[in-house]
């Protein structure tokens, strides 16, 4: 039977605008497990999203975009707006005039981020800064990363470094772990793959962290640093 089906092939669509007789967008999002398993078996590769979670059906077979949030730092664009979200395959180039961008992974710490001139800052969210890798202007500007002080955020370091060697980190080494102690929680489930573009210091916490120096499954999360330090570090990078 599977032979004998055809499908789609034109412009991506979404789940809502599916047209099947019978079915709709609320039975599919019920009954995702056996379509999941039809159109694995019957669509070509190339139309199967495999890094999105199989339960995930809109993302696995009909790719929602992306979207990158970032704040211009150094006031409004000229058409008013201090914060965008975009989507990430239109992100050709950077804002005017701007020469650094800040990456972050808590959305608290994107929103309180300081003022700096000619800089924008993006909510990285975790894993998901490898959508960053389509930028390739980023090679062409300072690109800086914060993230918590734990083997993820290493391991996040990790995979933009991967992409972008430029890459700087601040915060995320042995001093700013040991001064926020009583900040300390645990890593629910940590990692310890082997991470090769890390900078001396930087590797010293990880290896640290994951030989439990510090004690089981330390995590410092960078909304628990104390805010004087970011803003000191900023200073020191202009």
């Amino acid at each position: 039977m599977a032979s004998r089906m055809r499908f789609y092939r034109g412009a991506a669509v979404y789940l809502r605008q599916l047209d099947v007789p019978g079915v709709d967008t609320k039975f599919i999002e019920g009954h995702r497990a056996i379509p999941t398993t039809l159109l694995e078996n019957c669509l070509p590769e190339d139309r199967i999203d495999a890094a999105a979670a199989r339960t995930d059906f809109a993302a696995r077979f009909l790719r929602k975009p992306a979207y990158l949030r970032f704040r211009l730092l150094g006031g409004e664009s000229r058409a008013g707006f201090s914060e965008l979200a975009v989507r990430a395959d239109e992100f050709a180039a950077p804002p005017p005039a701007i020469t650094t961008m800040y990456v972050v992974d808590n959305e608290t710490s994107y929103l309180a981020f300081p003022d700096q001139p000619h800089s924008i800052v993006i909510q990285g969210g975790g894993y998901a800064v490898t959508q960053l890798s389509a930028l390739t202007w980023l090679h062409d500007v300072r690109l800086v990363y914060w993230g918590d002080v734990d083997t993820h955020g290493f391991t996040i370091l990790d995979r933009l470094r991967r992409a972008f060697e430029h890459t700087q980190s601040i915060l995320m080494n042995r001093r700013t772990l040991l001064e926020h102690r009583g900040q300390w929680v645990k890593e629910d489930a940590p990692t310890h793959r082997p991470l090769g573009t890390l900078a001396p210091d930087e590797a010293d916490v990880y290896h640290s962290l994951v030989d439990g120096e510090f004690g089981a499954n330390v995590r410092l999360e960078q909304v628990r640093v104390r805010f004087h330090l970011l803003e000191d570090v900023l200073n020191e990078l202009r």
